[in-house]
């Protein structure tokens, strides 16, 4: 890490402790120079906040606010808070890289006191992310419902996605037609056919991202099943024809052609996947692999193919880009960038057959060679600035 990107961590970390959080833990990064995943206890609420600044590119780093609920369970949950934190921020540096953005990639995983979700710890989350200075870019993730973003908002100017004055409203809506974008490059490597109508898809999730997903293959002709833990979400797709509502547990292993986790994190494992009859996952949600060696292996040896996660559902990510940085009024240019999504899957499922290994392993080659040459080029562009 530079002398400027070390002053301005430094610098955000001093204003999170005199925030009242209290930093407890710092693990080692991934990338080397970069500031990998710290542990603050917020005194005001009991949280813990699992921040991980993956990498800081040029300065700035995007990635999502995901909330976690274990009750009394500590051990769970700072274990859990560490794997998601430092697989979704990795995930988010993978996922800017292949779409040749210079941004670093970061997540922050908050794992709420035994008394759950509140409104404090939504403000006290606004107030965590305000104290970073926009060195992390946050919009809402899995633990969340969208009103929950409009009381972080009160504490931050630093999170984007919302639905509301000052926001193109939630990036579901642009992850989920990146998603379809990239759709008929998946079906066509697995079937040797693009064609979406008569399909079926199970999709574990109708969040923000899996709702909008569902809507649009139900347009193009597919057959869907669905679950949610939460009945509220399943509500409006009742007596819809083509649905199937399925319980979460059984959704994995109903048996359609294309199976989309659009929910928690690692639910493909050495436990799951013998029991998948799918032929194609799509990573519609990050990190739905394990562990991502050992499972991208599993799946191969099964012949079941992976379209990795940050490659398919990078559309949301770029609406931030788009409507922060380059002043956006309507999702048309987030939806203009959508076609790198299919010429990246191409790409990544061309390099996995040539080299004989598994989707993940290609895709990740991929994005760390793009990767550090976007870190070259900006070295080469702060070498030529006056000092």
């Amino acid at each position: 890490m530079d002398e400027q990107k070390k002053a301005l961590v430094e610098t955000a970390f001093k204003n999170v402790v005199d925030k009242g959080f209290d930093q407890k833990f710092l693990q080692v990064s991934r990338v080397a120079g970069e500031t990998g995943v710290t542990i603050f206890e917020d005194e005001v609420t009991g949280a813990t906040f699992f921040l991980n600044l993956d990498t800081i590119g040029n300065g700035i780093a995007f990635g999502g606010v995901r909330l976690l609920e274990f009750g009394n369970d500590k051990g769970a949950a700072m274990g859990t808070g560490m794997r998601d934190s430092m697989g979704l921020g990795e995930a988010m540096t993978f996922k800017l890289a292949m779409i040749f953005e210079p941004f670093g990639g970061g997540k922050l995983v908050v794992t709420a006191p035994p008394s759950g979700k509140s409104e404090t710890v939504l403000l006290r989350i606004g107030d965590f992310v305000e104290a970073l200075g926009g060195l992390l870019r946050i919009a809402i993730d899995f633990g969340f419902e969208p009103e929950d973003a409009l009381k972080i908002r009160e504490r931050t100017r630093f999170i984007d996605g919302f639905e509301g004055p000052g926001s193109l409203g939630a990036s579901g809506i642009t992850t989920a037609l990146g998603v379809m974008e990239g759709m008929p490059a998946i079906l066509d490597e697995a079937f040797g056919s693009q064609r979406i109508s008569g399909r079926s898809f199970a999709i574990q999730g109708v969040g923000s991202v899996g709702r909008k997903l569902a809507e649009l293959l139900l347009e193009s002709g597919a057959e869907l099943f669905i679950s949610d833990t939460l009945e509220s979400r399943l509500k409006p797709f009742s007596g819809i024809t083509g649905v199937t509502m399925v319980e979460p547990a059984d959704l994995l292993f109903v048996g359609a052609d294309v199976l989309c986790p659009s929910g928690p994190a690692c639910v493909i494992n050495p436990q799951t996947i013998p029991k998948l009859k799918s032929r194609v996952i799509a990573g519609v949600a990050n990190c739905v692999l394990e562990d991502e060696v050992r499972d991208d292996k599993l799946l191969k040896e099964r012949g079941i193919l992976f379209a990795p996660d940050f490659v398919v559902n990078a559309g949301g990510v770029t609406q931030g880009i788009e409507e922060v940085f380059k002043g956006a009024k309507d999702l048309q240019s987030s939806i203009d960038r959508l076609p790198i999504i299919p010429k990246n899957l191409k790409a990544v499922f061309e390099r996995a057959k040539r080299g004989r290994m598994g989707t993940m392993a290609a895709a990740k080659e991929i994005a760390e060679q793009r990767r550090l040459k976007i870190r070259a080029g900006l070295s080469r562009i702060r070498s030529r600035q006056p000092i």
